[in-house]
C-alpha cells in the first residue's frame, strides 16, 4: 500500500466527488432500508384488515422510497464513475509525463510490451481503487451510524445486535479474509501482465517464430502463463466467494438475532408485532453497505500492485536534464562539437571519444562508418537523448543550455526504425506537429514523394495504415518519416540510415526526395552505404567512436585510407 499512497500524493483524489458519491451511496442504501421496512410494515398491517385510510401512508412511503432509491443510485453511479475516470485520466497524464523523458535512455529493461501493460491494464486497474476500495467504507460508515441511531429509538438491544453483526461483517470478516488471501491480488496483476506480454510478443513475432520453428515452445510458455493466471484468479475468486458467503451468513444471523430479541418483547406487549417484519428487513437491507467490504482488501492489493508497477517506471531519472532555461534557439544554427565523449551506462568502452567537428548552417554532411562505430550514438546526442562530456554548441550556445524540447524543435531526426501508428496517414504525419492543418500535412506528404501513395490508398490521407504500418513498403515508410520532419520544419535534419531496408533504386529515390524537400536546411546523413555521397560538403568517417577521417568524397578516395577501404569493399561485394 506504500506505493499506492505515494502515487495518490502526486495525483490528488477528487475529494468533493468522493464525498458526494459516499452520501449518494448512503442515501441509496438508506432508501432501500426504508422501502423494505415500509413494505414489510404494509404487508403486516394489511394482514389485520385495517381501513384503507390506515395503509395509505405506508403505500405512499413505499413509492417514495422506491423513487428515491432509483434516483440516488443513478446519482451515485454517475458521480463515482465520473470521478474514477477523471482519476484514471490524471494517472495516465502523470504516467506519460514521467515516462516520456526516460524513453530516449531506455526504461531499465522494460520493453514496449511491458510499457503498454502499465499504461493500459495497470492504469485501468486503478479505477477500481476509487469505486471498490475508497467508496464502500465511506458508505458503510454513514449507513451503519444512521441505522444504528434509528434502532436505538426502537430499542437499545436491537441497536446492539445490529452493531455486533454489522461490525463483524464490515471489519472482522475483511480482516480475516485479508490474512487468508494475502498476495492474491498482487498475483493476479503479476500473472496477468506475464500472460498478456507473452501473447503480445507471440503475435508480433509470429513470422519469426514460424521461421525458426519455435511455435510449440512459445505456445507452451503461453499455456504455462495462462495456467498461472487461472490459478491466481481461482485463489482470488475462492477468497472473494468466502467473503460473500460469510457476509450473507452474518447478515442472516443478525436478522435472526434481532427477531429472537423482539419476540419476547412482543409477547410481553412492550412492542407491537406489526413492526417485527419491518425490523428484520430493515436490518437485512442495511447490510447492503457492509457486504462489499469483504472484497475491499483484495481490490486494495490489486490497486497497490498496479501502482507499484507504474512507479517502477515513473521513479527512474530522466535521460537528460531539462536544461538551463533557454526555450528557444536563436542564431544561424551552426553546429560545433569539441572533444565530445560518451559512454553508455554499464558499458566499459567509450561509444564516442574526443570527437571534434563542425557543421555550418545549410551544409550537407555524411557520417559513415562500420556498425558500432558510433554513428547513431552521435545522432542521439545531437537531439539530447543522452547526456555527454565535452561540448556541443548550437547557434553559439552550449546544447545543454537549451531545454530538450527546444533542441528538438531545431534538430529533426528521422530514426532508423520508424514507428507507424494504427491511425490514418494524415495523423501519422501530424505526429510531428499536432496543430498542423490538413493542407500543411498534404503539402509535406507531397514534398516527401508520397503523392503516388496517397492516390493508391483507398481513402487517401484518411486511410488507416494498420498496426505498425503494414500497408506501407520500406521506402514509403521512410518517405512518411521525412514528411514528418518536413511538417516540423527544423533547421537541421538528421537521416539515420534512411535506406537501410531499401534496394539501390529505392535508396536513390528516397535520398533525392529528401534533398529536394529540405531545401536550405542543414542535412546530416548517417549511413553505412557509401554511394550517392558525391555532393556532400563533408564526410565524417567514424571508427570505434573516433573521427578517423574527414573530407569530401573525392578527397577521401584519393587518400587511400579507411574510407577508401570501405568503399572498395562495398564495390567488390555488390
Amino acid at each position: 500500500m506504500k506505493c499506492l499512497r505515494r502515487l495518490l500524493r502526486e495525483i490528488p483524489l477528487p475529494w468533493p466527488a468522493l464525498t458526494a458519491a459516499v452520501l449518494s451511496g448512503a442515501l441509496t442504501v438508506g432508501a432501500n432500508v426504508g422501502m423494505l421496512a415500509t413494505a414489510a410494515y404494509l404487508i403486516s398491517l394489511a394482514a389485520l384488515h385495517p381501513p384503507l385510510a390506515a395503509v395509505t401512508m405506508a403505500v405512499t412511503g413505499v413509492r417514495f422510497f422506491t423513487l428515491v432509491r432509483a434516483g440516488a443510485r443513478y446519482l451515485e453511479r454517475y458521480i463515482a464513475h465520473d470521478a474514477a475516470f477523471r482519476l484514471v485520466s490524471g494517472i495516465r497524464v502523470w504516467f506519460y509525463a514521467r515516462v516520456e523523458p526516460r524513453v530516449p535512455g531506455g526504461l531499465g529493461g522494460i520493453g514496449a510490451t511491458g510499457l503498454w501493460q502499465r499504461a493500459v491494464a495497470d492504469v485501468e486497474t486503478l479505477q477500481f481503487f476509487f469505486l471498490r476500495v475508497l467508496l464502500p467504507p465511506g458508505v458503510a460508515v454513514v449507513v451503519g451510524v444512521a441505522v444504528g441511531l434509528a434502532l436505538c429509538r426502537v430499542g437499545t438491544p436491537f441497536a446492539a445486535v445490529f452493531a455486533i453483526g454489522f461490525g463483524l461483517a464490515g471489519v472482522a470478516l475483511p480482516l480475516g479474509l485479508r490474512s487468508l488471501g494475502r498476495g492474491a491480488g498482487a498475483a493476479v496483476i503479476r500473472t496477468r501482465a506475464r500472460l498478456r506480454a507473452l501473447l503480445a510478443d507471440s503475435l508480433l513475432g509470429l513470422r519469426d517464430l514460424a521461421a525458426s520453428h519455435q511455435q510449440e515452445e512459445q505456445l507452451e510458455k503461453v499455456r504455462a502463463a495462462e495456467q498461472a493466471y487461472a490459478a491466481a484468479e481461482g485463489r482470488a475468486a475462492h477468497v472473494n466467494g468466502l467473503g460473500e458467503a460469510g457476509g450473507q451468513l452474518l447478515a442472516q444471523a443478525t436478522v435472526l438475532a434481532a427477531v429472537l430479541t423482539a419476540i419476547p418483547l412482543i409477547r410481553a406487549g412492550a412492542m407491537d408485532g406489526v413492526w417485527l417484519a419491518a425490523l428484520a428487513l430493515a436490518i437485512q437491507g442495511a447490510f447492503e453497505a457492509a457486504l462489499p467490504l469483504a472484497q475491499n482488501f483484495h481490490f486494495g492489493e490489486e490497486s497497490a500492485a498496479a501502482a507499484g508497477r507504474l512507479l517502477e517506471v515513473g521513479d527512474g531519472a530522466p535521460a537528460v536534464e531539462e536544461g538551463r532555461g533557454l526555450t528557444e534557439v536563436a542564431g544561424n544554427f551552426d553546429l560545433v562539437a569539441e572533444n565530445l565523449c560518451f559512454r553508455y551506462p554499464a558499458a566499459r568502452q567509450w561509444g564516442l571519444k574526443n570527437l571534434t567537428f563542425s557543421v555550418p548552417a545549410g551544409s550537407r554532411v555524411a557520417i559513415v562508418g562500420a556498425s558500432g562505430a558510433g554513428k547513431s550514438t552521435l545522432a542521439a546526442l545531437l537531439v539530447r537523448f543522452w547526456e555527454y562530456r565535452g561540448s556541443i554548441r548550437l547557434a553559439g550556445r552550449e546544447l545543454k543550455d537549451y531545454s530538450p524540447a527546444a533542441v528538438r524543435e531545431v534538430i529533426g531526426l528521422v530514426p532508423q526504425h520508424i514507428h507507424i501508428f494504427n491511425a490514418s496517414l494524415a495523423d501519422n504525419i501530424r505526429v510531428a506537429a499536432p496543430q498542423a492543418g490538413l493542407a500543411d500535412v498534404r503539402a509535406a506528404a507531397v514534398q516527401a514523394g508520397l503523392d503516388g501513395v496517397i492516390q493508391a490508398l483507398p481513402h487517401g490521407m484518411d486511410t488507416f495504415l494498420g498496426v505498425n504500418g503494414h500497408a506501407l513498403s520500406g521506402g514509403e515508410r521512410q518517405r512518411l518519416a521525412i514528411a514528418r520532419v518536413l511538417l516540423q520544419r527544423p533547421a537541421i535534419v538528421i537521416l539515420d540510415e534512411p535506406a537501410a531496408s531499401l534496394d539501390p533504386a529505392g535508396e536513390r529515390a528516397v535520398m533525392d526526395a529528401a534533398r529536394q524537400a529540405l531545401g536550405g536546411s542543414t542535412l546530416m546523413v548517417i549511413t553505412h552505404r557509401l554511394t550517392g555521397l558525391e555532393d556532400m560538403n563533408e564526410i565524417l568517417v567514424l571508427d570505434a567512436g573516433r573521427l578517423a577521417e574527414r573530407g569530401r568524397y573525392t578527397e577521401l578516395l584519393a587518400r587511400q585510407g579507411l574510407f577508401h577501404k570501405m568503399w572498395q569493399y562495398q564495390r567488390d561485394t555488390i
